[in-house]
């Protein structure tokens, strides 16, 4: 019944059905749970419910695969788009892929921080490619009409932690067959810029500008090290540390930067 043939099928009804070709790989964090197994029995638990969840595949830290929905079906997957580049309802051209993690910060809530295991990260990139050859999606950082991106590209307000701690540049090696470190490409330079703006363009405002240290350490650790501090929701302004040293700050969804010459980022546990 899988469309992969390396998957466990444990499938639930909540999808859209026959939503015609994907164009999209979308890749999530579930913040909890312990295998893929548990998080596809979580999904058919919500079945009927006011909040139906679901994605199409999860992908355990033991490498198991398992496939909740059927490619040519919609999952529940993308819920609130606050990136307007995406149009309509993105659950009904894009195939979801959950990523298991169970990682907690300091207050005790899952932060989607855990590296992929070899054994996850193994399959979760034959898995993509797989998909990808047999729909003819893009192997690449989504533009406008194809490719795989996270969850964070297309939510940057509330889902800046999605799929959380990945290794993107190790996806476009494989995907490539191994060659060298790809540098940043025009796409990945436009997700991140789209997610900068995204807040104040949400509210009618004029975004903060770009170039200075916050920004470029931002796009930095977004590009390079697979950190999103979510948008801004403040412009930079000045301020002091504890020790009375003039800094520069500036606010984000999900993290605070001060400015003294480096980036020193905060969240509400402290320095991250």
């Amino acid at each position: 019944m899988t469309d992969y043939a390396s998957a466990l099928w444990i499938p639930n009804s909540n999808f859209f059905p026959d939503t015609g070709k994907k164009s999209f790989v979308i890749l999530h964090g579930t913040a909890g749970g312990s295998s893929a197994q548990e998080i596809a029995a979580f999904f058919q638990g919500t079945e009927g419910s006011n909040n139906p969840v679901s994605s199409h595949y999860i992908v355990g830290k033991d490498g198991t695969v398992v496939q909740t929905v059927l490619e040519k079906d919609g999952a529940w997957g993308n819920g609130v788009v606050t990136n307007p580049n995406w149009l309509g309802n993105p659950n009904t051209y894009t195939i979801s892929i959950e990523h298991v993690k169970n990682q907690k910060d300091a207050s005790g809530n899952f932060d989607n921080s855990d590296v992929l295991t070899s054994e996850q990260q193994q399959a979760s990139f034959a898995l993509v490619k797989d998909i990808c050859q047999r729909n003819g999606i893009g192997m690449h950082d989504a533009d406008n009409n194809t490719g795989i991106t996270g969850h964070f590209n297309i939510d940057p307000v509330n889902r800046s932690r999605c799929p959380g701690t990945f290794d993107w540049n190790a996806l476009w090696q494989y995907l490539q067959g191994g060659q060298s470190p790809m540098q940043p490409t025009q796409n990945q330079i436009k997700e991140a810029q789209d997610c900068w703006n995204s807040f104040f363009k949400s509210i009618g405002q004029k975004p903060p500008v770009t170039g200075t240290g916050i920004y470029l350490a931002w796009i930095s650790d977004w590009i390079h090290q697979g950190k999103q501090y979510g948008p801004p929701i403040t412009h930079e302004y000045n301020s002091n540390d504890w020790s009375d040293n003039s800094i520069v700050v500036q606010e984000f969804t999900h993290a605070r930067c001060e400015w003294n010459g480096i980036a020193n980022w905060y969240s509400i546990n402290g320095k991250i």
